[in-house]
């Protein structure tokens, strides 16, 4: 598959670039004409001739069929099924060692930073200022009376 997306990305956009540069020459070639059969003072603008509109049509459809063979599988709508897959999946290794032997592991989740698996479990999240748990503490304050 990636080789037919490579050759019909690469037709596209040849047949393409002809199209819009036989465009250009058709243009330039009928503007500058003595033969103007227009007598309005707007300045009226051929029609492009068939066969490049037909070239012009068939290279934007091979280039759009081209990009989309050659693009990604698609990722999940629903962040939770895509994150969910991802902690499944777990560190894998890259096939890369470092000097000392050892395996280099890629991250599995990419946002596993954020600890979210610790806000599910109640433990809250590293680098954020706890604002239930800052709460919690200041209502047992008050019940203790407000001492420190």
């Amino acid at each position: 598959m990636p080789f037919l997306a490579a050759v019909l990305n690469t037709m596209g956009l040849v047949f393409l670039t002809h199209a819009i540069y036989s465009t250009h020459e058709h243009h330039s070639l009928t503007a500058s004409s003595p033969y103007k059969t227009s007598t309005t003072a707007i300045p009226s603008f051929p029609s492009i001739p068939l066969d490049i509109l037909i070239e012009l049509l068939a290279s934007t459809l091979a280039l759009l069929t081209g990009i989309v063979l050659s693009s990604p599988a698609l990722k999940p709508i629903q962040w939770s099924t895509w994150s969910s897959s991802l902690s499944r999946s777990g560190r894998k290794s890259e096939g890369k060692y470092t000097k000392e032997n050892i395996e280099v592991l890629g991250e599995g989740d990419p946002f596993q930073f954020l600890g979210l698996d610790s806000v599910r479990e109640g433990e809250g999240r590293r680098g954020f200022w706890d604002g239930r748990g800052a709460r919690g503490e200041y209502v047992g304050w008050v019940k203790a009376g407000g001492k420190a």
